[in-house]
This record gives C-alpha cells, structure tokens and sequence, in this order.
C-alpha cells in the first residue's frame, strides 16, 4: 500500500509541476503582441576572417519572453550583407523565424548596419527594424503583418531585453 500512496504522490507532483511551467509560458496570437527578446548568441560568417564581402552574413539566436517575463519563444535571424562596407555602412538582407508554441512566422526585410561584422552589437543606436511577415505555420498559416525590432540607445545594452512589436492578421 505504501508503493501506491508514493506512485500516486509522484504523479501528483510531476502533473503539479507541468502544469506550473503550463502556465508561465506566454501567448502570441493574432493582433499586437509586445514581447522583449535578448541574444544568445551572435556569430559573423565570413569568407575572410578580416574583411567583409557580399554575401557574408551573422546569425543570430533570441529568446523571446511576454513584457512579464514568461517564455514566449525564440527567434533565429539570419542577416546577410547585400552591398556596402564597414566604412560606409552595409545594407543587408534580414531573414527571420520566430519559433512559437503555436506555430512559427518567418519573416524578411532589409536594413542597415554601421559595421555587420561587429558581434557585439547588434542594430545601430535608436534603430527601428521593420519586418514583413511572409508566412506561417499552424495558428500563423494565413497570418500577414509586420514585427517591429526597436534597437535601445547608444547607452545601452543592445542584446537584452530589447523590445519587439509583433503585429498579425489571421
């Protein structure tokens, strides 16, 4: 009779305890969404390790969390550099992919970086990047919209917590 009481009491926490990180995982639906992401990782992929050239690109990987700090998510962009130099600026060519528990998005756009080859910022100081939602999966397959990345000030830390405005049609 003992082994039942301890099975059942160790089911009863195991259910307890997914239902607890149940409910701290935040939902993005249809409509305006606020969410803040912060940067695992930056990485630049070059031809040459010095120099940048066309087609060189950064990738980079996001957590996504709701304004009250509940997992919302990740989102992987890839960034390749489409024209210019790191004395003039690069234009570059942004592909993203925001991986939610209820479907993904992908995204695409374009923008300017001061240097893309810098791994230790990421966006240039009080930049808003606009993106254009091109698809979806699951609860997004017939999404349309936008995401708007708003890059912190010069001051700031510019891979945590940076705000992000996600806007869908469904």
């Amino acid at each position: 009779m003992k082994k039942v009481y301890c099975w059942a009491y160790a089911i009863g926490i195991a259910l307890s305890l997914n239902s607890a990180a149940q409910a701290s995982e935040a939902y993005v639906g249809c409509g305006q969404t606020e969410l803040l992401h912060s940067n695992t990782s930056i990485k630049f992929v070059g031809a040459k390790e010095t120099e940048d050239e066309v087609g060189d690109r950064r990738e980079l990987y996001w957590h996504l969390k709701s304004l009250d700090g509940d997992f919302a998510g990740t989102f992987d962009v890839i960034s390749t550099i489409i024209g210019g130099d790191t004395k003039t600026g690069h234009d570059v060519r942004v592909d993203g992919l925001l991986r939610l528990p209820n479907g993904n998005i992908f995204l695409l756009g374009r923008t300017s970086l001061e240097d893309a080859t810098d791994t230790e910022r990421s966006g240039n100081a009080a930049q808003q990047v606009d993106l254009t939602v091109t698809g979806g999966t699951e609860e997004f397959a017939d999404a349309s919209g936008g995401v708007t990345i708003t890059v912190p000030e010069s001051d700031k830390n510019h891979l945590e917590n940076r705000p992000m405005t996600i806007n869908l049609s469904c």
